[in-house]
């Protein structure tokens, strides 16, 4: 066993004694006591736990994959705390008879800052029998007489609801087929009445009811017509029983019980609270049926599950199976009675944590599996493990045993050997530690690395305090890989690792399972707007107010009244019949039990609400943000509108203007409507009081109605308003559109009031006091005056025209508001200031004139005020002043002589280069006259060369340059245009009575300025490069040669040569061009890097190479690529640059040769299948052949050779044909050259030689190999005879050492004696092979 197989036993070890030794956390189990169909509270009594609760969190949580427990009820909720609080943990049960006791499976969870502490334990129910139910069944019991019957009705003779009928109760009854599965062997259905055809002896109007017995039948398992099924059914308890429900047999072969399952509930018909509930199973007694048969094993399976170390193996129906006749798979359940010594049988919803039970469709699904020990064994072990299967009605089987066999498994890869999951509270960290998550690997577990690949949904991983990406084991050893929870209302997580050891990688799953904390405050579900009438005390019902809690019980949230209503009070009333009493909150549970209310104090106040905030049962409590409940009162009519103290029903207002009517003026009040709904009716709209004639009085109207708060005919008379209008300021007086005079009027409306009960008020009278207002304003209207600069003329009546309807012109006066700027006005020769005033009189008698000061402005004016002193208006004056000619132009000093243009194109002259002012013309009427014309273009106005233009086409910009010299090559070119600047057609034109000077267009200067207008010509880049080819490129096949100015160039008339560039469109196939300059910034050449572009300069500094790489086994003769130049900005056409390529012999023949057999002092005949040679040069090379090692036992010849003997035999002759050769050509041997190899004749059966093949450059070498077939030619040669000397009737062997022969070409096994004379004196005899001698004759 490897030593971390040993480290994790003693670990294991340690953490059981640990457990032994450590004490439990449960002080008090008693169990529960419940009232079967009943339900019942978890008390404190019941179940204690010794963990204090001011040291460390504690949660317990009920086990739901564990269906041998909570067989007949269930434990709620899923998660409590360990110190629960009275009604908040509860066990209902679900009516089963069958059962006297029940278990729950607990889990309790201790958490410390560091640490999570777990005890799985169990909660005895026992189920004790009710005394006082309220469902009774009596002793008739329901049955069928046969399968595929039909029961008698359920009615009060089989069952009866005993609860107290006086109370404020509702009794409802429901039937959940689908949620109970009950009945299990039939279904309830309803008999629906058939209206039968009358006899011929009985009149149509005589229907026999249907005569139904106690029982119908149902044959072959389907309804007639005339049944229906019921499924979910809620109705109330007496309707119940008058339904006439039967029971419907479906499934035979069945047990002879099967039940109903009935589910009562009474209601608080004020609070809607359930009061109680009740379940009960109503049992049917099917007499064709046979007692409950008990599961049983089933034969196909095979109760051996093999399982792999240390993984995780499902079981499946083909391991363990069981039938069952009564109850469908599905519903059966397996009870482990007898665990396996190691290892574990878990669920995979929570792999980490062992089960106990589990039904067959979990079985079924796979979703059951065996979790082999973490402790790694060289052998096979074998466990065994025994269950028990309960069907639905809780029969069981005979003990099952299931064989569980643990293979070993030899592998490298690593696994996991042990896997408990981590537990924690919302919120906290945990370590990943070795005791949780184990890993094993053969061979080096120190290179075992994990990687998080998935999963951590509501968390994070972090390794010493950093992000937690990857770790090792060792890691994992040390405890310093922790999870983070992030706080959510999450409960389950789970991080997936791939586990790599650097050559194996595997995926495992870590589970995290989180308890919830209370850290969530209370929030409302439920707020509905609370109506009652007046003076009303009402339930306030869950129905209106309820909230609900995601970290604890709804029953215990306290609503704390931080704001108490205003026109009632929130009660409490213990029960019926007491006295309430004001509370400042409540708990939920109140609310449910109905003992709630909100009194309505009776005061006329219609709009109530209070403030809560949200408790839980948390220490501190968690509180909600703050809310409001909405109370809306319904008023009783017993109330008429009422004036308000203080209201005048009397408005003033000026004619001219449009007056509100204000809560001041006009205000009723009813304290049992709102204002909204008490209507004013104007019974008679305004009139005159004290006038016969229908004049207009004016009208009432809404402000809405009109854009703006002004008399406006266009404004509809108002019939009715509320007094909500009133008190918003949108119900407003006109007064009548005319004048009224110069006396008040009196205007007088009158109206009604009522509230939405018809509370009325009639004939009420509103008074209105119309003032006159002097309103008219004097009209004036004006004619400038005209005169020459420096001039002065009077001001009359014709150039101020005055009139006013309400006052004489001896009243009307004028003021001066402001100075002319460029003169005077003259009272009576006398000079005015600002203020000073005269009147109409003095227009009339000409006393007033204006005085021009002689300046070149134009225009002038003077601001007057007109009074008739109540109205006063402002009006000015306009004075037109005819200008003389007495000034020359004056260019303007900053002007910037120097202008810009781009090559061909056209810049527009502007008032920034030239510009001319003139005191006396108008400066968009200076002319300015070319006086020296440009050399390089022309001077245009809107597109049309000229040689004068004005100002104002300068300022509108139609005044421009244009080039016309064409290309200027790479430098700028200058220009220059000379211009005088002329105001002789500016002059103005006089028109007026009181001019009488000289004709302003004369001139009355003789000198005009003169401007050179300078511009500097930049050259532009318009002109595209062209490219061209010089001398024919060529190069040697392998090599590289440089690309000069004199094989390619390219010209461009306005960009420098150093800045074109070549751009390669389609490389050279059999090469690429290099730059041999190095890089900028380094020093490296850049020689064998291809470039697909490059600088005319480049190429003049011979640093563009054309380099021929592609040769090999190929002769290219040329090769070509496209190219065009470019400048930057344009590029020239792309043409194809032609390279020759000179053919070298560059290429290494081709040498092919091949062994050769030849007989013992034969020959072979060398021709060109055994050897050959070819060369793939253009023009191709003479290939020539030499020996460079010559055979060892034979000839190289050459020349005709007999067939019957071999040629070196024969006698050397002068006509002999043939020659030793020591060298020949390809050519020769193609030609007929007869080459041969001679075997010496020897005994040797093997030889070579060896040949050189040149092409002038490149020799190679090969050795062709002889292999001689020997041939039996030689005669053997006796090599040893010796006398041999004996005495008489001696017996002597002849042996190798007496006589003894040999051959060149047999083994001396194959050498024979034969005997051609016989000894006469004595006989030769021959030793067999088993000793026995036989004589030669």
């Amino acid at each position: 066993m490897s030593c971390l197989s040993w480290a994790v036993l003693r670990a294991l070890l340690l953490l059981l004694l640990l457990g032994w030794a450590s004490p439990t956390f449960i002080s008090v189990n008693h169990g529960v006591r419940v009232m079967k169909g009943s339900s019942a509270f978890l008390l404190g009594d019941d179940l204690k736990f010794a963990i204090p609760k001011e040291k460390d969190a504690c949660k317990v949580e009920v086990v739901m994959n564990e269906p041998i427990t909570q067989r007949v009820g269930k434990l709620t909720p899923q998660v409590f705390d360990c110190h629960f609080l009275p009604n908040e943990v509860k066990y209902v049960h679900n009516g089963c008879p069958i059962l006297d006791e029940d278990t729950v499976k607990l889990r309790l969870y201790r958490f410390t800052e560091t640490d999570t502490f777990t005890e799985t334990f169990i909660l005895r129910v026992h189920l004790l029998e009710p005394d006082c139910n309220i469902i009774r069944m009596s002793k008739n019991a329901l049955e069928v007489s046969e399968f595929y019957g039909l029961s008698r009705a359920i009615d009060k003779n089989l069952l009866s609801f005993d609860y107290d009928r006086t109370a404020s109760l509702e009794c409802t009854v429901r039937l959940d087929p689908m949620g109970t599965l009950l009945p299990a062997h039939g279904q309830v259905v309803v008999v629906e009445p058939r209206p039968e055809e009358p006899r011929g002896d009985q009149p149509h109007s005589f229907y026999p009811e249907s005569q139904l017995g106690t029982e119908l039948k149902c044959p072959g398992g389907s309804c007639p017509l005339g049944l229906r099924k019921i499924g979910s059914l809620q109705v109330s308890c007496e309707e119940f029983l008058l339904m006439g429900l039967r029971y419907q047999h479906k499934d035979p072969p069945s047990p002879n019980i099967d039940y109903i399952s009935i589910q009562l509930e009474l209601t608080d018909s004020r609070s809607k609270i359930i009061y109680k509930s009740e379940s009960a199973w109503l049992p049917v007694h099917i007499r064709a049926g046979i007692p409950n048969q008990i599961p049983r094993a089933a034969f196909m399976a095979m109760f051996i599950l093999e399982v792999d170390q240390f993984i995780l193996t499902s079981l499946t129906t083909s391991v363990l199976d069981c039938e069952e006749d009564e109850t469908p798979k599905p519903l059966l359940v397996f009870n482990v009675t007898k665990a396996p010594l190691q290892g574990y049988v878990t669920h995979l919803w929570d792999h980490t944590r062992p089960v106990s039970s589990f039904t067959w469709k979990d079985l079924s699904d796979m979703q059951i599996a065996y979790q082999p020990p973490n402790s790694s064994h060289s052998e096979r072990r074998h466990y065994e493990m025994e269950l028990e299967v309960y069907d639905f009605f809780f029969e069981r089987s005979a003990p099952v045993t299931v064989h569980i066999s643990v293979r070993t498994s030899d592998t490298n890869a690593p696994r996991v050997s042990w896997n408990i999951g981590l537990n924690l509270l919302e919120g906290q960290s945990r370590a990943i530690t070795w005791e949780q998550f184990q890993i094993v690997d053969n061979d080096d577990i120190g290179a075992v690395q994990l990687v998080t690949v998935d999963g951590l949904q509501h968390g994070r991983l972090t390794v010493r305090g950093g992000k937690g990406f990857l770790f090792t084991v060792a890691d994992l050893q040390a405890g310093v890989v922790r999870y983070h929870h992030d706080d959510s209302d999450s409960t389950k997580d789970f991080v997936v690792f791939r586990i790599f050891d650097g050559h194996h990688s595997i995926r495992h799953k870590f589970p995290i399972n989180i308890l919830p904390k209370d850290d969530s405050p209370p929030f409302l579900i439920n707020n509905v707007v609370i109506e009652l009438e007046e003076g009303q005390t009402i339930l306030i019902q869950g129905s209106m107010l309820r909230a609900s809690d995601m970290d604890s019980s709804d029953d215990y949230i306290f609503f704390n009244i931080t704001k108490p209503p205003q026109a009632g009070e929130i009660m409490k009333k213990p029960g019926p019949g007491l006295i309430g009493y004001p509370v400042p909150g409540f708990l939920q549970r109140d609310l449910f039990n109905g003992i709630i209310y909100y009194r309505h104090f009776g005061g006329e106040i219609f709009e109530d609400s209070f403030a809560l905030v949200l408790w839980d049962s948390h220490e501190p409590p968690n509180l909600s943000a703050p809310q409001v409940v909405t109370i809306h009162i319904t008023p009783v009519d017993d109330q008429v509108p009422k004036e308000a103290p203080g209201v005048s029903r009397h408005l003033v207002v000026k004619e001219t203007e449009v007056a509100y009517i204000t809560k001041k003026h006009l205000h009723f009040i009813d304290m049992e409507s709102y204002d909204r709904e008490l209507l004013y009716t104007v019974t008679t709209p305004p009139f005159f009081p004290f006038s016969h004639r229908h004049l207009d009085a004016g009208k009432l109207f809404m402000v809405d109605s009109i854009p703006k708060l002004a008399k406006n005919p266009a404004a509809l008379g108002l019939k009715s308003f509320t007094q909500d209008a009133v008190n918003y300021m949108k119900v407003a007086y006109m007064p009548p559109l005319r004048d009224i005079g110069p006396h008040p009027r009196h205007v007088q409306f009158t109206f009604s009031i009522s509230n939405q009960h018809g509370g009325t008020l009639h004939g009420i009278c509103f008074n209105i006091t119309v003032l006159p207002v002097d309103n008219q304003v004097p009209e004036v209207l004006t004619n400038p005056l005209r005169l020459a600069e420096g001039g002065h003329c009077v001001v009359s009546t014709e150039h101020i025209l005055i009139s006013d309807v309400d006052t004489k012109l001896d009243n009307i006066y004028f003021s001066l508001q402001r100075l002319p700027q460029h003169g005077r006005v003259e009272l009576d020769g006398f000079p005015l200031n600002t203020g000073d005033t005269f009147s109409w009189g003095d227009l009339h008698a000409l006393k007033v004139r204006y005085q021009h000061d002689g300046s070149e402005i134009l225009q002038d004016d003077i601001l007057l005020e007109v009074t008739d002193g109540t109205n006063s208006g402002e009006f000015v004056l306009h004075i037109e002043v005819f200008p003389v000619n007495d000034e020359p132009p004056i260019l303007k000093p900053d002007l910037n002589p120097k202008m810009h243009c781009s090559e061909g194109d056209e810049v527009v002259i502007t008032s920034q280069y030239i510009f001319a002012t003139d005191a006396d013309s108008d400066d968009l009427k200076l002319m300015f006259i070319i006086s020296r014309e440009p050399q390089h273009g022309v001077v245009r106005k809107a597109g049309v060369t000229v040689d004068q233009f004005s100002q104002g086409d300068v300022v509108s910009g139609a005044v421009t340059y244009k080039h016309t010299g064409g290309e200027i090559g790479l430098v700028p070119c200058y220009d220059t245009i000379t211009l005088v600047v002329s105001d002789e057609e500016a002059g103005p034109s006089v028109k007026g009575c009181c001019y009488n000077g000289p004709h302003p267009s004369v001139p009355l200067h003789g000198s005009f300025p003169v401007y050179d207008l300078n511009i500097t010509v930049h050259p532009v880049d318009n002109q595209p490069p062209s490219i061209a080819i010089g001398a024919m490129f060529e190069v040697d096949e392998g090599f590289s040669a440089a690309l000069t100015i004199n094989h390619l160039s390219a010209t461009d008339p306005d960009t420098a040569a150093d800045d074109l560039e070549f751009v390669l469109i389609s490389p050279p196939q059999f090469g690429y061009l290099e730059n041999t300059l190095p890089s900028v910034g380094f020093e490296k050449s850049n020689v064998g890097v291809r470039i697909a572009s490059f600088l005319w300069k480049d190429m003049k500094a011979l640093h563009i190479n054309y380099v021929q790489s592609r040769h090999l086994r190929m002769e290219p003769t040329a090769d070509q690529f496209m190219v065009y130049v470019t400048d930057g900005k344009h590029r020239s056409l792309e043409i194809p640059f032609y390279i020759t390529i000179n053919p070298t012999n560059d290429e290494a023949p081709d040498f092919v040769v091949q062994n050769i057999t030849v007989c013992e002092g034969q020959m072979k005949e060398l021709d060109s299948f055994i050897i050959n040679a070819a060369d793939l040069d253009v023009p191709r090379d003479p290939l020539l052949f030499s020996i460079t090692q010559k055979p060892r036992h034979g000839l190289l010849i050459s020349g005709a050779l007999s067939k019957d003997f071999p040629q070196y035999k024969q006698p050397a002759s002068p006509g002999q044909k043939h020659e030793l050769v020591s060298n020949f050509s390809m050519e020769l041997l193609k030609n007929g050259m007869k080459l041969a190899y001679v075997h010496d004749d020897s005994e040797n059966l093997a030889d070579d030689f060896t040949i050189q093949l040149s092409d002038g450059k490149h020799k190679i070498l090969r050795t062709i190999s002889v292999e001689v077939t020997p041939v039996n030619d030689a005669k053997p040669i006796l090599t040893k005879k010796a006398e041999i000397t004996m005495s008489m009737g001696e017996t002597r062997i002849i042996s190798g050492a007496v006589l003894s022969a040999t051959d060149e070409d047999s083994p001396r096994e194959k050498i024979y004696y034969l005997f051609e004379r016989l000894p006469q004196n004595g006989q030769l005899q021959l030793k067999g092979g088993t000793g026995s001698l036989s004589t030669l004759a």
